[in-house]
């Protein structure tokens, strides 16, 4: 039997035709990335889920499309791979953050949010989700433009610190998995495993102690300063 840590999570992936002429997909990422919990030792215990959208139309349906029947005790992430700008998504059609607030406001219960998508995940966006859905706990994503593979990395990488942890090598026969409690704590951790998190300018804000919005980019700023 797996010695599973306690958190289980369900991982809703959303994802957009990202032009009319290729058809990459995030999809055989997160499939592997599957694969490699199942076969963990350790670590959170994890279910995925996959819809494609075109529009805000398909959007809302997807989001409502099989409801999360017998998962409430799963911390439910959405993930959304899509084309962004710095107040919308760019799918076939453009979303701008303002209907994306509403659609999700109807939704299912996310404890957070995860956006795979240029630009798109600034100060003014994070504060417009975190102030109006009330369950909403972090959302995560990049405020620059980032290339498309590099980008996917990250999110794999964030994901996997998040479920499965950090893989260390204390001593040369030994290696072990250094569980993740929080989403912060992964986001912190992609900063030292994956360098380049820092110069695709991804970041996770959260709600610290005092109630105020925090981001793990200015942490990790105030960390490097130290």
């Amino acid at each position: 039997m797996k010695n599973r840590a306690e958190a289980k999570y369900i991982i809703k992936i959303y994802e957009a035709q990202w032009d009319r002429k290729h058809d990459e997909s995030v999809k055989p990422f997160f499939e592997q990335l599957k694969r490699e919990l199942d076969g963990d030792e350790s670590g959170h215990d994890a279910l995925f889920s996959y819809y494609v959208f075109p529009n805000a139309e398909g959007l809302s349906a997807a989001l409502n499309y099989k409801l999360d029947v017998g998962l409430d005790a799963r911390l439910k992430i959405g993930y959304f791979g899509v084309h962004g700008q710095h107040d919308k998504l760019q799918a076939l059609a453009p979303i701008n953050r303002v209907k994306l607030r509403n659609i999700l406001i109807k939704t299912t219960n996310f404890d957070g949010l995860y956006f795979g998508a240029c630009d798109f995940m600034n100060v003014k966006t994070a504060e417009m989700l975190l102030n109006n859905i009330s369950t909403l706990k972090w959302v995560a994503g990049f405020s620059k433009w980032t290339p498309w593979l590099e980008g996917t990395l990250c999110d794999l990488m964030f994901f996997r610190l998040l479920l499965s942890g950090r893989f260390r090598r204390p001593s040369h026969t030994n290696t072990k998995w250094d569980i993740m409690t929080k989403p912060e704590e992964a986001a912190m951790n992609l900063y030292e495993v994956f360098p380049m998190a820092v110069d695709l300018k991804f970041s996770l804000f959260y709600r610290g102690t005092d109630g105020s919005i925090r981001s793990t980019r200015e942490d990790w700023a105030d960390r490097i300063m130290a």
